[in-house]
């Protein structure tokens, strides 16, 4: 990983060039559902509001479902400014602490599949909530927004206050859908990126806007004192959402969602900064959005992406991230910690997480190509996947038993359970019906999916998981869970990265453990580049360079260096692995 040299030239105003063509629907924000019903006064007396409202204060779930129901109508309604404008904010006062509440609670546990109903019933509420509210700030943007500078300047401070709002609710809607591994919608991108190019056009990014809150942006373990809400402005708040969308947090530990916010604010407007577009190659360290884009910023100009446009500096960001990387190495090789000499974001994180949280961050931040073949696949009918160490490791024992017939009576019931996504549970088993599909595949990599039940087998990011394929099946396949995905209510997707072309159980022994008798568990690889690694558990602390004994499957010995980490997760880490004995032909 190098550093970048700065490309951008550090003129950020104005960002959109006098020479561009402005569209004049710039404002419209498409796809939203506009107005048409007359007004009814039952619908927007607030008493009559609140006392629907309030008969739901102890069953907050309920309030949202409430809440969401009225606004609904609400929204469709042919209603002046400042009557919409006071709904949106009685609605406001009654949502925001319970959102804040549910997020709260559920970004402090992992996430695991399957959801329960409480979660999924109290996240779905929120989300649903949020935007709602989102849609009313939205349509008062667009009742008032103009492109001509004489009318939007009456109404210039309304339109700031109308975009911060409808910016931060996206934000929250955002963090919210990342609780459940759904990404932000394609329309919710644009109506970002339009809210942001209608001020922009107007210079109108850097006004002071008080926060509802801070929901999504900071540990859940924070507390602010009362009234100590800061304030933010529409540049910080579109930057947050691009950069939370662009490293996909939706794939991370729910636990590390605030880091790339506190990496934002320890950088004090440098570590991402909004470039004027002048039709110039770009260069490392640089993107480029546009008014209508439908998703976070992209790392390529193409031909058929619009004039209107404007480019993220991000330079600093990565930079300070490669330095903070190499200086945990360096640390960790030396025994030593000095936390003066890495940022402070990462101080504020368990110890294991600040490689893995820098490593994601890096990727994000870094064009990826993809160089292997996807191809579709439909025989799924003898497809199992077995999730854990454990489990995969016992897989593999199995498979280099002798006594295959033995074996494979034993293992009978767990094979059959590895062909269902669902856990037997008595008296539903037609649960055992959500068999495991496999949507693509390719040389590094295989999308799996199934559907969600209440009696899933759990999952998590990052899990060790092995499969065998339907024409293969004495050669697992191993892997880990790179990104879960919610497509629809029922289904969830789970992209898995290929860690083997061949694996196998083994033991190892470090050099105070060889008098002993008993080794530990460990998985011998081959990697899809035919090198030789080791899969240990993250629980054996071991490090690069030591020097240990191989126990392989078949009985032989070998004296093996551990070299570099290619993996560090919460359950397992991969090393490369240095022998003599060992070559790529050898097996």
């Amino acid at each position: 990983m190098g550093l970048f040299s700065s490309a951008g030239t550090g003129k950020d105003i104005p960002l959109i060039r006098k020479k561009i063509r402005i569209p004049q629907e710039m404002g419209n924000l498409a796809g939203l559902t506009l107005p048409f019903k007359p007004v009814e006064k039952r619908l927007v007396d607030k008493n009559n509001i609140k006392q629907k409202l309030e008969i739901h204060r102890r069953m907050p779930v309920r309030l949202l479902e409430t809440a969401t129901q009225e606004m609904q109508k609400i929204n469709r309604l042919l209603l002046g400014e400042k009557e919409r404008r006071e709904l949106a904010e009685l609605f406001t006062s009654y949502i925001y602490s319970i959102v804040l509440l549910w997020y709260e609670k559920y970004q402090k546990e992992e996430n695991n599949l399957p959801e329960s109903r409480e979660r999924k019933h109290a996240l779905v509420a929120s989300i649903d909530a949020i935007s709602q509210l989102s849609t009313a700030y939205k349509l008062l943007f667009r009742e008032l927004y103009s492109n001509s500078k004489r009318e939007f300047k009456k109404n210039a401070k309304q339109l700031y206050l109308y975009a911060a709002r409808s910016l931060e609710l996206l934000r929250v809607e955002q963090r919210l859908r990342a609780l459940r591994y759904q990404k932000l919608p394609r329309v919710a991108w644009q109506h970002c990126n339009q809210l942001f190019f209608s001020l922009a056009y107007h210079n109108q990014l850097d006004n002071e806007y008080k926060l509802i809150g801070l929901l999504g942006v900071r540990k859940s373990s924070d507390r602010l004192r009362a009234g100590s809400v800061p304030d933010s402005t529409v540049r910080r708040l579109y930057l947050s959402i691009q950069l939370f969308g662009l490293l996909d947090v939706t794939t991370w530990p729910t636990r590390m969602f605030h880091v790339p916010d506190a990496y934002l604010d320890f950088l004090k407007g440098e570590g991402l900064k909004l470039l004027a577009d002048d039709d110039t190659e770009l260069h490392p360290g640089l993107l480029v959005t546009y008014c209508n884009n439908d998703g976070p910023p992209r790392f390529r100009v193409t031909r058929n992406t619009p004039s209107l446009r404007i480019r993220l500096d991000y330079t600093a960001l990565y930079n300070i991230l490669v330095k903070d990387h190499k200086e945990i190495g360096k640390q960790q090789f030396l025994d030593v910690f000095d936390e003066s000499a890495i940022s402070r974001p990462l101080l504020h994180i368990p110890e294991a997480d600040r490689v893995p949280v820098i490593e994601m961050m890096i990727m994000g931040l870094t064009e990826r190509e993809r160089r292997q073949k996807r191809h579709a696949s439909f025989d799924n009918s003898r497809l199992r996947v077995y999730f854990g160490f454990h489990d995969v490791n016992k897989l593999l024992t199995d498979l280099n038993e002798t006594d295959q017939e033995t074996i494979r009576s034993s293992r009978q019931f767990i094979d059959t359970l590895a062909m269902s996504s669902a856990l037997l549970a008595e008296e539903e088993k037609h649960y055992m019906n959500a068999s495991w599909k496999i949507i693509n595949f390719s040389a590094g990599g295989v999308l799996i999916s199934t559907e969600e039940t209440d009696f899933s087998n759990p999952i998590h990011i990052d899990m060790l998981m092995a499969f065998t394929m339907p024409d293969n099946e004495k050669h697992p396949i191993l892997g880990f869970v790179r990104r879960l995905n919610r497509p629809n209510a029922k289904e969830v997707e789970i992209a898995v990265v290929r860690l083997s072309n061949y694996a196998e159980a083994a033991g190892v022994q470090a050099l105070d453990e060889m008098d002993s008798s008993v080794a530990k568990a460990a998985i011998l690889i081959k990697n899809i580049r035919n090198d030789w690694n080791l899969i240990i558990k993250t629980g054996m602390h071991y490090s690069k360079g030591d020097p240990m004994k191989l126990i392989r499957a078949n009985g032989l010995h070998l004296p093996v260096r551990l070299g570099e980490v290619i993996y560090t997760k919460k359950d397992f880490r991969v090393f490369e692995l240095r022998s003599p004995n060992l070559t790529p032909e050898s097996q």
